[in-house]
């Protein structure tokens, strides 16, 4: 008779999450995993699958939680142009203080170009962000907080790849000043 699996899936696939971000995809072996997550072998593949399978439900975690963090800023402040800023300045706080990078950024370059599922889960997950800030940007617009002679849309994608090439200087030249610099211009530029 087999063995009935109990574990907290939600905080197996957290823990795995934390191992494919700090390790990146192809050199996280299933033995890190199985260490990480504190369950055996079996247990893996019976409940979640394979590498794949769990690496794609930490990449989903890993959205789901970036968004329930973004939408609880919107909320939080009585402005659109408020909570753009809020979003704009956390990011940049959070571009100089996380060591590990950015998850998102780590599977589009290593994993998206020979990975079909993983880059159309990463470009469906990024379709939903960039729509969710145009939601933003357009209030704002209508609110009379930005200029709307431009499409929020567009908007929306110019801040969000902003936070990318941001993430890149940081990498390059460890410059604290400099994304706060970025982030502040950003600000100005768009709510001119």
């Amino acid at each position: 008779m087999a063995r009935c699996v109990e574990f907290n899936e939600v905080e197996k696939i957290e823990k795995a999450m934390n191992v494919f971000w700090e390790k990146g995809y192809n050199a996280t072996s299933m033995q890190d995993l199985v260490d990480a997550m504190q369950i055996n072998r079996s247990s893996l593949y019976n409940t979640i699958g394979d590498k794949h399978q769990l690496f794609m439900k930490c990449i989903s975690n890993y959205f789901d939680n970036a968004m329930t963090e973004v939408k609880e800023k919107v909320v939080k402040y009585p402005s659109a142009k408020e909570a753009l800023i809020k979003i704009i300045t956390d990011k940049a706080d959070w571009i100089v203080d996380c060591d590990k990078g950015c998850l998102g950024m780590k599977t589009i370059f290593e994993i998206a170009p020979d990975d079909c599922s993983v880059r159309n889960q990463m470009s469906k997950n990024n379709d939903v962000f960039i729509e969710f800030i145009a939601t933003v940007v357009q209030k704002a617009m209508d609110d009379g907080e930005m200029d709307d002679s431009e499409d929020a849309a567009l908007m929306a994608e110019y801040i969000v790849t902003s936070f990318t090439g941001w993430k890149q200087s940081y990498i390059l030249h460890g410059n604290p000043i400099k994304i706060k610099k970025m982030s502040e211009f950003l600000i100005k530029n768009i709510f001119k």
